[in-house]
């Protein structure tokens, strides 16, 4: 699971990055004089966050 959590990571990281340059803004376009979709980055980048700290969880307890 916690190598899941990376890939979906990355993943979403990369689509933050996207959304931010404009790349994919065809999934959100709204007309001709659509402007860059700051907020989908925004939570594209959360989500990928949230996968850390789920990877984060996967680990094993120690042991004392």
């Amino acid at each position: 699971m916690r190598t899941i959590a990376f890939i979906l990571a990355a993943v979403f990281f990369v689509v933050g990055i996207l959304y931010g340059m404009g790349k994919i803004n065809w999934l959100t376009e709204s007309g001709p004089g659509h402007a860059h979709h700051i907020t989908h980055l925004i939570v594209a980048w959360f989500l990928a966050l949230l996968c850390l700290v789920w990877a984060r969880f996967q680990s094993k307890p120690s042991r004392y």
